[in-house]
């Protein structure tokens, strides 16, 4: 962008004039009229120009070998004009130069202002996008086992449930109650990241005993086929976390693992220190992925429908708000998986 207004000083002699932009500690030439000065970098530290930090630092006008003019917006440096011509500015052109600067300090501040609204207008339209997804879940997932416990409890207060069935129907309740809570839970987790995120209650957490806790919170839910193995146990293995939320991640791993090996097996979960971080593996034999579509597993809404899980019900919100749980605590989650020879899912937390 060429800057082409050139004033004249008393002298008669033109300026060149330089407009730079501060961004963090650097400042940033976005507009200049004449050739670039090679010792007025497009791009310099604040701290290696003594006159530009001079500058910034007094928000006045400052000598050298050039003239820095600050530009202010809401009483804030946000940049610098560099003038050349060498001699000194006399009253009228320090005038025009400070209201110069006066009115890119406005436009400056203005477009801020603007670029806030653009970004608060485009999460407005975001936030509703999300609340037409979760009524979209609410009116189809939670619709399933609704009508199970409706149907089940119907049949109990009638009394047409045969006596030996009814320990049946109260599992099944209790498993279709439980299903909801879970969904429910995940879609106010989504809300609350997605809006104001999530704040950590963090403490030295044992992880073994938080593996132990998602265990037992799962193991109502596994199929007469599926069991969980024995973990293998090394000592204590210390990590600091949001123990509530740490183990939701975990029955969220266990959840899905449960869900795409519908042909039972086992569901193991390991435990390891490895170097400065833990690693927490959960590995089923189940359906497995395509590894080209790994990436989707980990978006909001994200769910692989293929004819062989197109039976399965399921948000997409688990495995988001595992990874995002993982990420806030500093760590992570990668997945690897063999198509038809089940998934494994690697938790890495930093050890405390």
């Amino acid at each position: 962008m060429q800057l082409t207004a050139q004033l004249s000083s008393g002298a008669g002699a033109a300026r060149d004039v330089r407009v730079l932009l501060l961004r963090d500690d650097l400042l940033i030439c976005v507009a200049a009229s004449g050739a670039l000065d090679p010792a007025v970098p497009a791009a310099c530290r604040v701290a290696d120009r003594p006159s530009f930090e001079q500058a910034i630092t007094s928000g006045e006008i400052t000598g050298g070998p050039e003239i820095v003019v600050p530009v202010q917006a809401d009483g804030v440096v946000v940049g610098l004009l560099v003038l050349g011509g060498g001699d000194a500015l006399g009253e009228d052109e320090r005038d025009t130069w400070l209201r110069l600067a006066g009115l890119l300090g406005f436009g400056i501040s203005r477009a801020a202002i603007v670029d806030d609204l653009q970004q608060e207008a485009e999460r407005s339209r975001g936030l509703e996008r999300l609340k037409g997804e979760f009524l979209n879940i609410a009116a189809h997932e939670l619709r399933s086992p609704l009508g199970i416990i409706r149907g089940y409890a119907s049949m109990l207060s009638e009394g047409t449930l045969p006596e030996t069935d009814r320990g049946t129907a109260l599992a099944r309740i209790a498993e279709k109650a439980e299903e909801m809570a879970r969904l429910i839970s995940d879609m106010l987790e989504t809300a609350r990241l997605e809006t104001i995120g999530l704040e950590l209650e963090l403490e030295p957490v044992e992880l073994l005993g938080v593996i132990d806790a998602a265990l037992a919170e799962m193991r109502p839910l596994l199929g007469v086929d599926h069991r969980f193995p024995p973990v293998e146990r090394s000592g204590a293995i210390a990590v600091v976390a949001d123990r509530k939320r740490l183990t939701t991640m975990l029955t969220n791993l266990l959840d899905n693992a449960i869900k795409y090996s519908p042909g039972g097996g086992d569901i193991e979960v390991d435990c390891e220190r490895d170097g400065r971080v833990a690693r927490v593996q959960v590995r089923d034999h189940g359906i497995g992925i395509n590894a080209e579509q790994a990436h989707m597993l980990f978006t909001r809404f994200g769910r692989l429908v293929t004819p062989e899980t197109s039976h399965i019900r399921g948000t997409g919100l688990g495995l988001y708000l595992a990874r995002e749980t993982a990420r806030l605590h500093g760590g992570d989650i990668h997945v690897t998986s063999t198509l038809g020879g089940g998934t494994t899912f690697t938790v890495v937390l930093p050890l405390a």
